[in-house]
């Protein structure tokens, strides 16, 4: 509301001035020439007069929807991100061209006070949808490893729709976003080009960001007219998932720009929830007795797993997991952390005689377990119609344990035994540890996975 007070005050400024050169003019001689001169700009005047009146039932419409109890617009703005960010980028410039000449910035002070109502309303998507979209964009990304950056390499687009349509011509500017986070804190922008429907940028935009946590990210480009005013307008967007995007190509591609699109109804397979880090192990039949697991996780074994393996059918082996560690996971009870253990299925069995489990660490969102789960009578050549599911948990003494984020790991073919199953679908970093652990046995094959947000299908609560 503070937004608006400061329209308030500058709207009062313009009455004031308003009212000044009204009283003035009435007292002075004034040619045929200046009056013709002003009669446009008094029409104008009333014009904006109407605008503002309108604009201030708005506010207090707006005011009486907050008086109601009715969720702020962090939560349900039905005006777009992008919409909201630039006019928050863009407010401080509008206030310091109005304060100095307010008499004679009339009609920038009403798009200004419109352009906040955008806010609070549909009359933001005005942004969206004006200008027909056209052409292309030309780009390429890099990652560096040793960094952890993430390289958006913005070279140029062509072929724009021109906003200014007599003069054929727009000013673009590129911003992008890695999906699913929209915050100002994510958002990066490319400079902005003026009077061209073929920008050349030459940017690199970068971004501190994991390898593991890239994979569940998807690139969201957007080109956008630039006006001075804050008006701008929407010129085409590109989206690129990055689970298996080939980073070591630095050729540019042009990718053709479309409509807007509108968000998914539920993006939480891309929320990032923190890492896991695990080793795999497929122990032969003859390797059980002297696995390297039991000396790389003293105490590991229980007598239950002990038990297991006595029980596992004649010449089959066992599949070791020693979970490690994770990281940033959420902490359920603020500066004190979480309580995490991991729990974990080799599917498609999720019976309870099945099920492995960690120790439970105390007050952590950095939980290191170095644990080792044991799935006896596993044969190497039906692991491909497997899977194995790890899922953390914060633990409550007294209720139901919160879900912190997991990971399905199997060849992501969505078929098993010939039949489609929904907890077939690991991709990227999943599919290649399950995929190495196969082919290697008896070698441990490490692995740091980026924790899904929703697991879906085959999810089994405690």
């Amino acid at each position: 509301m503070q937004q608006f007070q400061r329209l308030d005050n500058l709207v009062e400024t313009v009455r004031d001035s308003d009212s000044g050169v009204n009283s003035g003019t009435t007292s002075r001689t004034t040619t045929p020439e200046q009056r013709q001169q002003q009669q446009p700009q008094n029409q104008q005047f009333k014009r904006q007069q109407q605008q503002l009146q309108l604009q201030q039932q708005q506010q207090q419409n707006y005011g009486a929807i907050q008086q109601k109890g009715v969720p702020s617009i962090a939560v349900t703005a039905t005006a777009s991100v992008d919409e909201r960010e630039e006019e928050e980028d863009d407010l401080d410039e509008l206030f310091s061209h109005h304060r100095p000449n307010a008499l004679g910035s009339r009609s920038s002070l009403a798009d200004s006070r419109e352009s906040i109502y955008s806010v609070y309303s549909d009359a933001g998507e005005a942004h969206y949808g004006r200008i027909p979209v056209t052409g292309d964009i030309q780009f390429h990304m890099s990652y560096d490893y040793k960094n952890s950056v993430l390289m958006v390499h913005i070279k140029q687009c062509r072929n724009l729709a021109p906003v200014d349509v007599k003069r054929n011509r727009s000013d673009p500017y590129v911003k992008t976003y890695l999906l699913p986070d929209k915050s100002r804190a994510g958002k990066r922008k490319t400079k902005i080009k003026k009077h061209t429907l073929n920008p050349t940028f030459d940017e690199i935009l970068k971004y501190n960001i994991s390898k593991a946590e890239l994979e569940s990210r998807i690139l969201f480009l957007a080109v956008w007219h630039n006006d001075r005013l804050g008006r701008n307008d929407f010129l085409g967007e590109v989206t690129v998932p990055l689970d298996y995007y080939r980073f070591d190509d630095n050729s540019p591609q042009w990718y053709q720009l479309a409509e807007r699109v509108p968000p998914q109804e539920d993006m939480s397979l891309m929320v990032y929830k923190g890492d896991l880090f695990v080793s795999l192990m497929y122990v032969t039949s003859d390797m059980v007795d002297n696995s390297p697991s039991k000396k790389r996780s003293s105490g590991s074994f229980r007598k239950k797993d002990k038990d297991r393996a006595k029980e596992r059918p004649s010449g089959a082996g066992e599949l070791h997991v020693l979970v490690r560690e994770a990281q940033n996971l959420t902490a359920m009870r603020g500066a004190a952390g979480s309580n995490p253990f991991c729990k974990g299925y080799l599917l498609p069995d999720v019976s309870h005689v099945s099920k492995q489990k960690t120790p439970v660490m105390k007050k952590t969102t950095n939980p290191q377990w170095n644990h080792t789960l044991v799935f006896p009578g596993a044969d190497i050549s039906v692991l491909a119609d497997h899977g194995l599911e790890l899922t953390i948990w914060d633990h409550e003494a007294l209720g139901s344990n919160d879900f912190l984020g997991g990971v399905r790991l199997n060849l992501g073919s969505g078929m098993c035994q010939g039949r489609p199953v929904e907890w077939m679908d690991a991709r990227g970093e999943e599919v290649d540890a399950w995929q190495a652990m196969m082919d290697q046995p008896g070698q441990w094959v490490d692995a740091q996975l980026p924790l899904r947000a929703s697991m879906g299908g085959q999810q089994v609560k405690k």
